[in-house]
This record gives structure tokens, C-alpha cells and sequence, in this order.
């Protein structure tokens, strides 16, 4: 040992200062290389994963969203509905037999995710599937009508609680009526949200969703024995700290290692308790990412220049990870298409397309991106959206129209007659922050599309007339007088419509107020927006209509359409209907409310005229 180092100390001196700068400085150079690569492709990957992640929490947490928004909806029409038939003296029965009516609606729409709707009414427990509960059973104590009790007539979404009847866990959205005492209800099997999240974790084996309240309860798991623990109270040290991550997140990404691996969790909350988190496997980025040091370490050692090809091999493989289309080809497979289009020199190119037609188009146009897009366009939609989706697909004012969103979508209806949605995604942004490149996506969503509007149909329309109900038809009325084109509001009720029910029968009086809804939809314009605002009273809104010259022969065709009604059951007995018209100028700046108002005491006027008979508003000091 002795001799070894007298002979290395000799060397030294022969070498000199200079000489031995290279034993030291590149054993430590190959160690700060290594690092800087680990370093690098740690954060690089890790950035790709967390990117992909927030995408697809964002796309479940929609569907969750939409699923529960259309349930609340169906809560709302049938509260407005039980609401005007407590008004109008309809009987416990009458409202039965509603509720029976609209549950075997939703079962055919819904799959079997409900049982129905039923609730507390006029001091009776009713139900639209029928159930008799046991004597025991006391509404009033439930905890679906305590909640609503609570919320004082805003619709509320119950944390799951055991249902009664079945046993199972369910989820309840609630609404306390006008009378404030009455509820109506609907309840949800946690099993089709527990599918829901079955399904979207099945597409990815590094991947499990989960849905937990915020006292840490989990609502549904993709791992179905998971479902009912609280992470909160859980002795389970990996599961109560998904739960404190959560906490502490404020609703970013947050990582926690569970089973001893690192996992990433992307909360998204859906609703005022309620949050989705996707929990994505980091270990296969980190695998990788420790095999690649390894072959960097091993490699600089055998001389300066493989080492200096690492090093220029890491740095290209740098550059294109920070390259966003390595964040696009993560959710490629999921689209029909994606093209990357350079804003400054109008290039599009082809990131990934499973369409043949397309693929076609964009092989043979040589044009630029503008002219390719369009060419796409005029090919694959149908000939009713084309004109949109062309002024959509304008790549002179997306950078206005996206600003600084880092999506906007369409959906719209291809030559196939499928419903697709067409996705601008920014990829890059210039320093001063407007668009460098984009993606170009497209995906076929049309059995989520159908299932969403029939959902949405059932909600906006009154079941009774096929017209719209008194929501959704105000809705469009206050959207068209945004339009500035200006139009008539009619305001009309039957009159002594009370005594065709109890003369005549509540049947009878359900016959008639059909027949209205079928009269206005022949003397109304397609355009036209007609709805029931509740027990026999209607209204219309006709745009560019005026003045009365112009309104009066529109009323006088309904008058004389509802005068004909021919039902056997009335006896010849005439439907006279009182109307009060008012108009909205295109100059006009007042409120939907407003309007109403107006019509609302032309309506009072005409009542007092014998017969049908209607007054348009000109003057307040008129009335």
C-alpha cells in the first residue's frame, strides 16, 4: 500500500496542476451531467403526466356533472308541475297519478338508475313506482325531506344515506314546494355513478377514480370495496392521506405515495360536496426515468466523447419533450382525428387520424392550413351545421375568439348524421401571449350527445301540452331579447277554466289544455317560442312583430283556433281565452319582467269583456 502511494504521488508531480485538472473535473462533470438529465426528465415527464391527468379529470368530471345537473333539472319540473296542481285544487290522488306518468318517463330514459319520483304532499306520502312503505314509516323523518325542509325551497343534493325501501346506499336531489311543507324527490343508485367510474378506470390499468364528500367519505371507487370508507377517519395510513392531500391541494394536483409508489391525484369538484379525483400511477415515468440515469452514469465513464453524445442525446430528447405534442399524443387515441396547425406559416400537420376521409382530404390538398380546414369542413358535415362549423374553424379570429381559455369546442352534426365535437386546443403561446399553434381535435360523441338531449327534453318540456314549460320557455324568451330585433309577448288563461274541471271532469280539463298547446303550435311561427306557464295559463313571444297592426291577426287566428276546439266530453261549450299583448322594441332596453308586467295587465283588462277578448298595451297611464 505504501509503495502504491509513493508511485501515485509521483505521477502527480509529473503530471503537474494542469495535468490533473482532468482526472478531477470530468468524474465531477459526468456526476453534474447525470443529474441534470435525471433532474430534466424527471420534471419533463412528470409535467407530461400531470398535463394528461387534468385533461381527463376535466372530461369525467363533466360527465358526472351533466349526469347530475339533468337529475336536479327533472326535480325542478316536477316541483313547478305539483306546485301548480296544489294551487289549482288538485287532489293527493291527482298528484299520484302525475308522478306514476312522469317516473315511467325516466325509467324509459334513465336505464333503471331511479325508482321514480315521489315525495311528502298535502300531508301524504306519495310515489311515482307505486311503493307502499310499511306503517312505521314516517316521511317527515326522513332524511330527504329534512334536507329540503332545510334548504327552504333550493333544490338540494343529499350526501347517500340507506334507503328504505331497497336497503341500498342512494343519492337524493330534494326540493321543498311553495307550500313549505310539501317535498318532492328523486333518488339515484350510487351503483350507475359506481359504473361510471368502473368505466373510465377500465380504459387505463395505471389509473382509479374515485368520488369522496368533503367529510372524506367515498361516494363511489373504481375499486368497488373501497366505496363507504372515510379516509378522514380511516386507520388506513395510504388512504387518510389521499384525504389530507385533498385538504391541502386547494384543488391542484398533488402527489402521495400509496402502496409504496408514487401516485398523482387531480381533484375536480362536482357539485357543493362533492369532488372527482383521478388517481394516475407516477411509477412507470419513474422507472423510466431511473433506467435512463443509470445508462447515462455507465456510459459517461467510457471517455469524453461517448459522454459528450449522451449529453447532445439528452439535450435533443429535452427539447422535444418540451415539445406539446408529446402532451397531445398522451389523449390522441381517444379522437377521430388531430392535426397541429402553425399559426405563423399556416402549416398543418398530421398528429394523428383515424378517419380515412380525412386522412384522404389532407393527403391530396397541398393548400394551407385555411384551405385544407375548409376543404374539411365542406366534406364531413352535414349541410345544415357546415356554415358554422367553417366560420368556427376560422383561423383569422381564433386567437379573439379563445383568448385566454386554453380550449373552446363545437359540436355539430357530420355527413353521416352523427353528432362530433370539434376541439381547438392551444399548443403554444407567444411571449405576449397570443397563439403560436393549435391542435385541431375531433371526437364522436353522439351517444352522449342523444342521451343528453333527451335528458334535456324531458326537463324543458311540459308533459302534459309537448310545449315548452314555464323554465326553459322564459330562458328563451330573455335570450331573444338580446337579439335586439324586438317582438310581441301574449299572455293568455282560459277563462273560468275552474269550472270546466268541475263540471266537466279533471280529464276533460287535461283534454282542453292539450288542445291549446296543439292550437298554438298551428298558429305559431317554427320560430316562434310557446310555452305553459302553469295551470291554464300560456304565453308566446313572436320576434319582429311589432306593432298591433301586425300582432293583432296573429291573436285573432289563436282566438279562433281555440274557439274551434272540438273535444265531445265540453257539450259544445266554447273555450274563451282572455290575452294581453305587449311589445318589445328593437330600441327597447327594460327587462323580461318588465314585459310581463305589461302584458300581464293587458290580460286583467281583457277579463273584464265578456267572451274571448284581447288588449294591447301602449301607455302605463292606460292602466
Amino acid at each position: 500500500m505504501k509503495k502504491r502511494l509513493t508511485e501515485l504521488k509521483s505521477l502527480l508531480k509529473k503530471l503537474g496542476f494542469i495535468g490533473v485538472i482532468p482526472f478531477v473535473f470530468w468524474p465531477l462533470f459526468f456526476l453534474a451531467v447525470s443529474f441534470f438529465v435525471y433532474k430534466t426528465e424527471y420534471e419533463l415527464s412528470m409535467e407530461n403526466i400531470e398535463s394528461r391527468t387534468v385533461i381527463e379529470t376535466n372530461d369525467v368530471a363533466e360527465d358526472f356533472n351533466d349526469y347530475i345537473n339533468n337529475v336536479t333539472l327533472i326535480v325542478d319540473t316536477a316541483s313547478e308541475t305539483v306546485n301548480d296542481m296544489i294551487t289549482q285544487g288538485d287532489s293527493a290522488d291527482d298528484v299520484q297519478a302525475y308522478l306514476e306518468r312522469k317516473s315511467l318517463h325516466l325509467n324509459s330514459i334513465m336505464s333503471g338508475d331511479t325508482k321514480g319520483i315521489y315525495g311528502y304532499v298535502m300531508g301524504q306520502y306519495v310515489d311515482g313506482d307505486k311503493w307502499v312503505p310499511d306503517a312505521g314509516y314516517v316521511p317527515t323523518e326522513r332524511v330527504w325531506y329534512k334536507e329540503a325542509m332545510n334548504a327552504n325551497g333550493t333544490k338540494v343534493v343529499i350526501d347517500p344515506y340507506i334507503d328504505a325501501r331497497t336497503g341500498k346506499l342512494v343519492v337524493t336531489a330534494a326540493k321543498l314546494l311553495s307550500d313549505k311543507k310539501s317535498v318532492i324527490s328523486i333518488d339515484i343508485w350510487l351503483s350507475r355513478m359506481q359504473q361510471m367510474t368502473e368505466d373510465v378506470a377500465g380504459d387505463n390499468p395505471e389509473q382509479e377514480v374515485m368520488i369522496i364528500d368533503e367529510g372524506g367519505t367515498v361516494i363511489a371507487h373504481s375499486i368497488p370495496d373501497e366505496v363507504g370508507k372515510n379516509y378522514r377517519e380511516t386507520e388506513e395510513a395510504d388512504n387518510k392521506k389521499i384525504y389530507i392531500g385533498l385538504r391541502k391541494s386547494g384543488g391542484r394536483v398533488y402527489m402521495v405515495k400509496y402502496n409504496g409508489e408514487d401516485y398523482l391525484f387531480c381533484p375536480k369538484k362536482i357539485s357543493d360536496t362533492w369532488t372527482v379525483i383521478t388517481m394516475t400511477s407516477a411509477e412507470p415515468v419513474m422507472r423510466d426515468v431511473r433506467q435512463l440515469t443509470r445508462v447515462v452514469m455507465l456510459s459517461s465513464f467510457l471517455g469524453i466523447l461517448i459522454t459528450l453524445g449522451i449529453v447532445y442525446s439528452m439535450t435533443n430528447q429535452k427539447l422535444k419533450l418540451m415539445n406539446s405534442d408529446d402532451n397531445v399524443d398522451c389523449i390522441a387515441n381517444i379522437y377521430m382525428a388531430m392535426h397541429k396547425v402553425d399559426l405563423d406559416t399556416r402549416h398543418l400537420e398530421v398528429v394523428a387520424c383515424k378517419d380515412p376521409r380525412t386522412a384522404k382530404i389532407v393527403a391530396d390538398d397541398k393548400g394551407t392550413a385555411d384551405e385544407i380546414m375548409r376543404n374539411i369542413a365542406s366534406h364531413m358535415c352535414d349541410e345544415r351545421s357546415k356554415s358554422e362549423v367553417i366560420d368556427f374553424m376560422n383561423l383569422d379570429t381564433l386567437d379573439e375568439r379563445i383568448g385566454p381559455l386554453s380550449t373552446i369546442s363545437i359540436e355539430f352534426l357530420n355527413v353521416d348524421h352523427m353528432w362530433t365535437r370539434g376541439r381547438y386546443i392551444v399548443a403554444e403561446r407567444r411571449n405576449d401571449g397570443t397563439l403560436k399553434s393549435v391542435i385541431w381535435a375531433v371526437e364522436n360523441i353522439d351517444t352522449e350527445k342523444r342521451s343528453r338531449d333527451k335528458l334535456r327534453y324531458l326537463a324543458e318540456i311540459d308533459q302534459l301540452t309537448q310545449i315548452n314549460n314555464r323554465g326553459s320557455g322564459e330562458d328563451k324568451i330573455r335570450n331573444a331579447l338580446k337579439t335586439g330585433d324586438g317582438g310581441m309577448f301574449v299572455l293568455f288563461d282560459v277563462d273560468r277554466f275552474k269550472s270546466i274541471n268541475d263540471n266537466f271532469g279533471h280529464n276533460t280539463g287535461d283534454k282542453v289544455l292539450m288542445a291549446i298547446g296543439e292550437a298554438m303550435r298551428k298558429t305559431f311561427r317554427e320560430k316562434d317560442i310557446i310555452l305553459r306557464l302553469g295551470g291554464d295559463e300560456f304565453a308566446a313571444y313572436t320576434p319582429t312583430i311589432c306593432s298591433i297592426e301586425a300582432g293583432r291577426p296573429v291573436i285573432n287566428r289563436l282566438i279562433h283556433s281555440i274557439e274551434n276546439i272540438d273535444i265531445p266530453e265540453l257539450s259544445g261549450a266554447i273555450v274563451n281565452i282572455s290575452v294581453g299583448a305587449a311589445f318589445y322594441l328593437p330600441d327597447d332596453n327594460f327587462s323580461f319582467e318588465e314585459l310581463y308586467k305589461h302584458a300581464d295587465s293587458c290580460t286583467y283588462e281583457s277579463k273584464k269583456t265578456k267572451g274571448s277578448f284581447v288588449t294591447f298595451y301602449q301607455n302605463a297611464s292606460d292602466f
